[in-house]
C-alpha cells in the first residue's frame, strides 16, 4: 500500500480520522469510494455530510479510472482533519487534472467543476516524490 502523506506532511495511515481504500480502476469500482464515505461519516457522526461527500469523491475517483491504466491499483483517503473531511485519490498518472471551461452541452466533463464548487475547504493537487503518480484531493469545510 503507498501511503501518501496528507498536505500537512503528516501521515495518517492506521489513525482512527482515516478511512483508506486500495482498488482498482474500472468505471464499476467507483462505487466502492462512496461507500468509504459513508463509513466514515457514519463512524464520526456526520451523516449530514454524506451526501456531498459521496459526490466528491465519486467525482475524483472516477477522474482516476478515467487517467489510470485500466486495471491499476488506485488508492483513496477519507480523512477528518480538525475543521473539515478531506477526500483524497491516488492514480499513477502524472498528468494533472484539467478543470474544462463549461460547455453546458456537452454529456461529461464537468465533475471536476461539480468538486470545485463543492469542496468549501478547497481542492486541489500533487505530484507524489518519486514520480509516484499524483494525489488530487478536496476538503468539505465542517
Amino acid at each position: 500500500m503507498i501511503d501518501i502523506p496528507d498536505n500537512q506532511g503528516n501521515s495518517h495511515s492506521k489513525a482512527r480520522d482515516e478511512f483508506t481504500l486500495r482498488w482498482h480502476a474500472y468505471p464499476e469500482s467507483v462505487y466502492l469510494t462512496r461507500s468509504l464515505v459513508t463509513q466514515a461519516c457514519e463512524e464520526w457522526g456526520l451523516p449530514q455530510h454524506d451526501y456531498v461527500g459521496r459526490t466528491i469523491m465519486s467525482e475524483l475517483a472516477a477522474n482516476a479510472v478515467v487517467h489510470a491504466v485500466e486495471g491499476h491499483e488506485v488508492q483513496a483517503w477519507v480523512t477528518r482533519l480538525g475543521d473539515a473531511i478531506e477526500f483524497r485519490v491516488w492514480d499513477p498518472s502524472h498528468a494533472p487534472p484539467v478543470v474544462p471551461q463549461a460547455d453546458f452541452e456537452a454529456e461529461d466533463g464537468r465533475g471536476l467543476m461539480m468538486v470545485q464548487f463543492l469542496a468549501s475547504g478547497g481542492c486541489g493537487f500533487r505530484h507524489v516524490h518519486g514520480g509516484l503518480g499524483k494525489v488530487v484531493w478536496a476538503r468539505l469545510a465542517l
